[in-house]
């Protein structure tokens, strides 16, 4: 990669998990890389690789003879601040994750949203659809920029990220009180989030297959009167699957291996609780979540709030999904993290 670029040294910005996993697979390409940059100063040697902050080696080497790769992969860090910051001490060349994955395709160990920027291009046509089926204006210029910065890579194309998420204050109205559905509701910190705002509840039915969360969810959420909790999945079908909980938040559903959990159909586990809005974020599992709960949605058209970064494709098909239902929907789109993780799918009722 540094021959390709024509510069004298390679560079890895983070070197955390995103940043090893860079450095490791351009390793065993032979590619060579110099050093990893950090912010935390604490770092001396990751991997064999000395650890510099972006100021430190931009004092002791000419930064113009360098290629950064940002090895930064998760939903906590605003890669534009990295990019502005090492445009400002002269860095020559700075890669995202997005170019990473243009120039080298194969193989790549990254998941979520980012697969190879062509991917979108082969799709334009079910992205326009989507952006001619949104309801508003700003949801139409987000989606534009999500788009132009999957495949082109520079962040600073995105947006401010939207406050409020599951409940931002530019959408219509929440439906009070709530009876309220939290697909992947992690330690309750979604419901948490509602309280603090002053949201009532009707009625609260929670999904959570981790026990651990699932243990700290109960405790946090006791209160809650009339709560309902489920130590389960959500998806198309009742069974027991895999489970990977080695990311944490990211703790996934897999084919095989992992920790046995149940997964249910929402129209089987609560056929009269008359939702009025149900938010999934379940790592993917989202469409075969919806295909379960069909019956719901057709009976009671509840509000949706529904997580589409965790497949590249998620971002279409979701909405497509919705639209096939024909239920009336107005759709909106907003981003609440960095580097276009947390966006959201709105589905809101329209009038009847």
């Amino acid at each position: 990669m540094a021959n390709e670029f024509c510069l004298d040294h390679l560079l890895i910005y983070g070197a955390r998990l995103a940043g090893r996993r860079v450095r490791d697979y351009l390793t065993a390409r032979g590619q060579s890389v110099d050093a990893f940059l950090d912010r935390d100063e604490s770092l001396k040697e990751v991997d064999g690789l000395p650890v510099y902050s972006a100021q430190r080696w931009a004092a002791s080497q000419d930064p113009s003879t360098a290629c950064v790769l940002i090895g930064v992969f998760n939903a906590h860090v605003d890669i534009q601040v990295i990019f502005d910051d090492l445009e400002t001490l002269g860095y020559a060349r700075i890669v995202s994750m997005v170019e990473f994955v243009r120039l080298y395709p194969e193989d790549q160990p990254f998941r979520y949203w980012l697969v190879e920027p062509q991917f979108y291009e082969r799709h334009a046509s079910r992205v326009d659809s989507l952006r001619a089926a949104l309801a508003d204006e700003a949801s139409k210029t987000l989606l534009d920029a999500i788009v132009e910065y999957r495949t082109q890579g520079d962040p600073r194309c995105l947006p401010p990220v939207s406050a409020q998420q599951y409940f931002p204050s530019d959408l219509p109205r929440l439906p009070e009180p709530l009876r309220f559905i939290d697909c992947g509701a992690y330690t309750g910190d979604t419901v948490q989030a509602f309280l603090g705002a002053g949201v009532r509840f009707a009625s609260l039915a929670t999904f959570e297959p981790d026990l651990d969360n699932y243990r700290y969810l109960t405790a946090q959420l006791g209160s809650v009167p009339g709560a309902i909790h489920f130590p389960c999945g959500v998806s198309d079908s009742n069974r027991v699957s895999g489970y990977d909980p080695a990311l944490g938040a990211g703790g996934h559903l897999i084919e095989s291996g992992g920790n046995p959990v149940c997964c249910v159909r929402l129209d089987d586990a609560l056929p009269g609780f008359a939702p009025n809005f149900i938010k999934m974020d379940v790592e993917g599992e989202e469409p075969a979540a919806l295909r379960g709960a069909e019956n719901l949605l057709r009976t009671h058209r509840p509000r949706l709030a529904i997580s589409i970064y965790h497949r590249a494709e998620h971002l279409w098909e979701i909405a497509e999904q919705l639209q096939d239902y024909d239920l009336g929907y107005r759709l909106y789109l907003r981003c609440h993290s960095p580097s276009t993780f947390d966006v959201v799918l709105y589905a809101v009722p329209g009038r009847s």
